[in-house]
């Protein structure tokens, strides 16, 4: 505080520092986003005069930018309301521009151009896309008041046939190799936890229905034609539905990457859906050499809830290597910055059911 502050003279900040001011307020506090909502909501509409049902985070396309003082009356409000609770919600909510990052929009569509103009690798009669997942995930486990955490290895396979109402073959399991994230096998084992998990089957299906129930015309899990024809080709449009279908946040880049995994989606739709990613609030890109697997790509991620949810862009191919779960917080005794699950998947064309490729 000034001077002039301390004399009673009110000191009179410029927009940009009145910016800066209210980025920096409770940086470091985490707060639950959900109980956030009601919050944006309610502020935007008294802001706007008029209810705005289902509104999720403010701003939308070039009109929000041109509102950079109702958003930043919206933020200090939010912040003022904060402190005035007791500290309720004691993070402001900033209502910045909806999209991600300068730094990630570029990786994205970089990505994006590249993986447009590779096309489709063409699956003959009597061929098959090969998907392989290889993945780490996190398993806790124990035994009374013990528990113990590690990195799960499994591996699953799915062929595809060129006819995709053919019959599809799954094979997932685990490979008995661990890595202990808190405690070790040992004490696990001699406190009686349970680390092994039921086999699975090898499972078969026409048209790839694996589960009962399943969408009739597909989804973002597993993305049909008839799911695909129906998403809209234009990227911001685009984005809209995948937050509305998923709820927003990190769980649209889980969708999202849900859907890449999956080596169901053409080039086309992969590039759409990658630009579509680049309205995505909070977006950053977080390791410029991320490894999977040996091979190095860029680690795009949003964190929420404790936890960030990163995908790996291969920027030579455009294609979405694999994932990568982060620890934000300590939890269960792992502590933050924990790699708490990565996958990569890999895709070819092969002669047969079952085969595995050659190289």
């Amino acid at each position: 505080m000034g001077e002039g502050d301390r004399a009673g003279v009110r000191q009179v900040w410029t927009e940009d520092e009145l910016d800066h001011a209210l980025t920096g307020l409770y940086l470091e506090i985490k707060t639950d986003q959900r109980g956030l909502v009601g919050v944006r909501e309610n502020l935007v509409a008294a802001a706007e005069g008029q209810a705005r049902p289902g509104l999720g985070l403010v701003g939308t396309g070039e009109g929000a930018r041109r509102r950079r003082p109702l958003r930043r009356w919206l933020a200090a409000a939010a912040a003022v309301a904060a402190l005035a609770t007791g500290g309720v919600f004691a993070q402001p909510v900033l209502f910045s521009d909806r999209a991600a990052t300068a730094q990630a929009r570029e990786a994205l569509t970089s990505a994006a151009d590249v993986a447009a103009r590779a096309g489709d690798p063409a699956v003959a009669d009597g061929q098959y896309r090969y998907v392989a997942t290889h993945a780490w995930w996190v398993r806790t486990t124990g035994a009374e008041s013990e528990s113990f955490s590690f990195l799960n290895e499994n591996v699953i396979e799915t062929w595809i046939p060129a006819d995709p109402d053919g019959e599809w073959l799954r094979r997932r399991g685990e490979t008995g190799n661990r890595k202990w994230v808190k405690g070790t096998e040992a004490e696990a084992r001699a406190a009686g936890a349970v680390i092994e998990e039921t086999p699975w089957p090898e499972q078969r299906a026409d048209g790839g229905e694996f589960t009962e129930g399943a969408p009739e015309h597909g989804n973002w899990q597993f993305p049909k034609p008839e799911f695909l024809a129906g998403l809209p080709a234009d990227p911001e449009r685009l984005y809209e539905r995948l937050r509305q279908d998923s709820g927003g946040g990190k769980r649209s880049l889980v969708y999202a990457a849900d859907a890449l995994r999956t080596g169901l989606m053409p080039a086309a739709a992969r590039a759409t859906l990658l630009r579509a990613l680049t309205y995505l609030p909070g977006l950053d890109v977080t390791d410029g050499a991320a490894d999977l697997d040996g091979h190095r790509g860029v680690a795009l991620g949003i964190s929420e809830g404790g936890e960030r949810q990163e995908i790996i862009l291969d920027p030579g191919t455009g294609e979405v290597m694999g994932e990568r779960t982060v620890s934000d917080s300590m939890f269960a005794g792992v502590p933050k910055g924990t790699v708490t699950g990565y996958s990569s998947t890999t895709t070819a064309v092969v002669d047969g059911i079952g085969a595995k490729p050659t190289r």
